[in-house]
């Protein structure tokens, strides 16, 4: 196969390739890495997973350390503004011509790896060892965060060996990969924990932090939940919120929504384990943390397409949700706000619990207006209109024509919510139509 001449090629050919194959272990995973000498173990790295909030997690994460003087990779999927987004250092995407030479390079295997009776990598597995071998060739990186795809356990990812493992919370999503139950969700997810290596969660079911426990007492890792139980909070709106903690004091975050509280105090637990002697085995920089330097990185965080403020003329906030939980966690936030009139938008993959999320919908928006992104998994909108109850419902069908309604007919309160890829598609189009007008 020739090397691609052009970055949008190669991007073209990497989100062509096959999304998914069923998988009972991670021996292929294993293979590409050491057909490249192991890339991943060239780096300390933080592994993160969960059903909600790794995304917002690893954000946090990265602006502590970096506030902290450390130079930080990040991993994460899926992208909102652009595919080089996925791959980063500090602030900086990983540039077209590194991404079109090391794409090349693993495509320069391909024939080996055919000729070894190898099949060739799919969409994740190509993006995570791209990353790998990025992070590889940085010879000072402090410190690299990787966001699991899905689930933990046969995710592409988990062939690191990580210093510390993250597990934001656990609901339902993906059921048809990860199993039907929470136990078994959880038990994917879990996957990620490695001997001895210390694991840190925000979930709260006592049933599910049980399981936690007795996974790690099986791997002999120390195991450390949040807590909530000391937490008061002052404020929260579009802005973000400001919450008591009694170790820390007074804390801020500029990330929208109760859920953020929960993140952030995953965070924090997860830079006291780090401050107990991990920060020892990185190459440089052995401090802790100090409380400065965390409350500092919790309110630089920004993390786009999670309860963003676009416009304030009308008022436009998109948000990423895409499952029940993460519906709810939005909602329960937004009828706290003191809007009257509340319009949503919503688009969503076809492979979603549509039903459940429309019927909350319903109930806290005062008009519910169905559209579709581009991308081929989104779900028919005539289905989506059929599913819901509103009395004031109505359906788009060019996504454009969405941002037309909102700016002639603005409500105090506009979102757009339902997807990624439909925060993906629709934020570049409300930054234009801010421009145009």
């Amino acid at each position: 196969m020739k090397p691609f001449e052009k970055t949008s090629e190669l991007v073209a050919f990497i989100e062509s390739a096959k999304r998914f194959t069923p998988k009972v272990n991670l021996d292929k995973m294993e293979f590409l890495c050491a057909l490249f000498g192991h890339p991943e173990k060239t780096f300390p790295s933080i592994h993160v997973s969960g059903t909600n909030g790794k995304g917002s997690v690893v954000a946090s994460l990265k602006a502590v350390f970096r506030a902290a003087g450390l130079k930080v990779g990040s991993f994460t999927s899926p992208y909102i503004t652009r595919f080089n987004e996925r791959i980063m250092i500090n602030d900086a995407m990983i540039g077209d011509e590194d991404l079109l030479r090391i794409g090349n390079k693993i495509i320069a295997k391909y024939e080996e790896m055919e000729s070894q009776g190898k099949e060739l990598p799919t969409f994740f597995e190509f993006t995570t060892l791209l990353a790998f071998l990025y992070f590889s060739e940085i010879p000072d990186l402090d410190l690299a965060i990787i966001e699991v795809g899905i689930g933990g356990k046969l995710d592409s990812t988990n062939v690191i060996e990580p210093l510390l493992s993250v597990i934001s919370n656990v609901n339902y999503d993906h059921q048809n990969i990860l199993g039907n139950t929470l136990a078994e969700i959880l038990n994917q997810k879990l996957g990620i924990v490695k001997q001895g290596v210390p694991l840190v969660t925000g979930i709260q079911d006592p049933v599910l932090l049980n399981q936690c426990r007795d996974y790690c007492q099986k791997t002999g890792s120390a195991f450390y939940p949040i807590d909530l139980s000391g937490i008061k909070v002052v404020s929260s709106d579009l802005t973000g919120t400001v919450f008591i903690h009694p170790e820390l004091g007074t804390v801020e975050i500029v990330l929208p929504g109760f859920h953020q509280i929960e993140n952030a105090l995953t965070v924090i637990e997860a830079v006291k384990v780090f401050n107990q002697g991990l920060f020892r085995k990185l190459r440089r920089k052995n401090f802790p943390v100090s409380r400065e330097i965390l409350l500092r990185g919790l309110k630089e965080t920004k993390w786009p397409g999670r309860l963003e403020v676009m416009a304030k003329n009308p008022l436009v906030v998109i948000d990423g949700a895409h499952n029940v939980d993460g519906i709810t966690r939005v909602t329960e936030f937004i009828k706290t706000l003191p809007y009257k009139r509340k319009r949503v938008i919503f688009a969503c993959s076809h492979d979603k619990d549509k039903q459940a999320m429309i019927e909350i919908l319903d109930q806290v928006f005062d008009e519910i207006v169905f559209t579709a992104y581009t991308y081929k998994r989104h779900n028919d909108i005539q289905e989506l209109f059929n599913l819901s109850k509103h009395p004031q419902k109505r359906m788009i069908t060019d996504v454009k024509e969405t941002l037309d309604l909102v700016w002639n007919d603005p409500w105090e309160l506009n979102l757009f919510i339902g997807s990624l890829y439909f925060v993906s598609e629709i934020r570049p189009l409300i930054q234009q139509k801010i421009k145009n007008n």
